[in-house]
């Protein structure tokens, strides 16, 4: 096999953590303070526990059949025609992902930043690079991501120390108000950004020393916590209202920051989201690529990467201004969505397997 084709374990992991924390920190608190209030820091702490166990359950189905992708071992399971609709099934989710995150890129960028640049250019910028890094094989976006991530994380707590003169706790009280539901509502949806690790499901042939990603899961999910924790400052800091009518309270944490000379930071955040937005479609749109390689016995995967390219250009296009679909696609539509291809299927695919007695006859 390709050595462009193989990542360790800890690499791995990274890329989950890049695909989740670049993605749940951009319209995501917003929506969770509409429906948990003060209480989003319980919603921050309970949905990383059900990340967790997302996360544990994707892992399991993988190391059942650690030398088969999502395509092998569906097939094993529910036959040639059935785990091939299956594995289809996957492909789009992934390419779905990945015009949603290209989207994603270009209102953060049109609306906040350059808001007389056109959409399409923005969807170019990062898709480009993304596209060509995958197309070198899945090792190079994960040993830039091997660096950059570490880099990421630091300015996380940087915002939160920066912030400290601005934070009013106040803000947090009363808790409870209106009981348990609105959290585990607030919970529920920001599991729904914490799915990702189905990517592991294409990606499990090429991982060496597998065994070492169950051990990586929790303080991996720590970070999560942690990092969906910071997310809620925006309610202390901007206060409860402004966050719920906010498009991007993450960057107006920054913009709030004014220590002496620190000041607009802004372009710091703006970088961080890019390089995890890169790497996003990277991931997702190579797993899509050498999945339909393998379903359809397709030499390559090169050329499919970038037939693929053009698939989700020309539908980042399609709906460019309209930001309250997205929004709403991605409550409670995208969320029953990860959901499913990221819970409901793997735990019955793990089902079907203890049934037919794998993995003792998984070869």
């Amino acid at each position: 096999m390709n050595r462009a084709n193989i990542i360790s374990a800890k690499q791995a992991v990274f890329l989950l953590l890049t695909c989740i924390l670049s993605t749940v920190d951009v319209f995501l608190p917003s929506e969770v303070a509409q429906h948990a209030g003060r209480d989003a820091w319980m919603s921050a702490l309970l949905a990383a526990l059900i990340g967790y166990f997302i996360y544990r359950i994707i892992i399991g189905l993988c190391l059942i059949f650690p030398d088969h992708s999502l395509v092998g071992f569906s097939r094993l399971l529910l036959g040639r025609y059935l785990g091939g609709l299956l594995a289809l099934i996957y492909i789009v989710s992934f390419l779905v992902f990945c015009v949603m995150v290209t989207i994603q890129f270009s209102i953060i960028i049109s609306t906040s930043f350059k808001p007389e640049s056109p959409p399409f250019v923005w969807h170019m910028v990062v898709l480009v690079p993304a596209l060509y890094v995958s197309y070198l094989g899945i090792s190079v976006p994960a040993r830039m991501n091997e660096l950059l991530l570490p880099l990421g994380l630091l300015l996380l707590p940087l915002v939160a120390l920066l912030n400290i003169p601005n934070i009013n706790w106040d803000e947090y009280l009363p808790m409870l108000q209106h009981g348990l539901l609105p959290p585990i509502e607030g919970a529920v949806l920001t599991a729904g950004e914490l799915t990702y690790p189905m990517l592991i499901l294409a990606l499990i042939p090429l991982i060496s020393h597998k065994e070492k990603l169950v051990g990586y899961g929790i303080p991996a999910f720590i970070t999560v916590g942690i990092a969906l924790l910071i997310g809620t400052l925006s309610i202390p800091i901007l206060g409860l209202k402004t966050t719920e009518a906010s498009l991007l309270p993450a960057l107006m944490m920054v913009r709030s920051i004014e220590i002496g000379f620190i000041t607009r930071m802004d372009p710091f955040m703006m970088t961080i989201w890019f390089t995890g937005f890169f790497i996003f479609i990277a991931a997702f749109s190579y797993s899509a690529a050498s999945l339909t390689r393998e379903l359809f016995g397709f030499k390559g995967y090169r050329m499919i990467l970038l037939s693929y390219g053009f698939i989700i250009i020309i539908a980042a296009n399609i709906y460019i201004t309209n930001v309250p679909l997205l929004r709403y696609f991605m409550q409670f539509p995208l969320t029953l969505w990860l959901y499913s291809v990221s819970l409901v299927i793997p735990i019955f695919l793990i089902i079907v397997a203890k049934l037919r007695g794998y993995p003792k006859q998984a070869k």
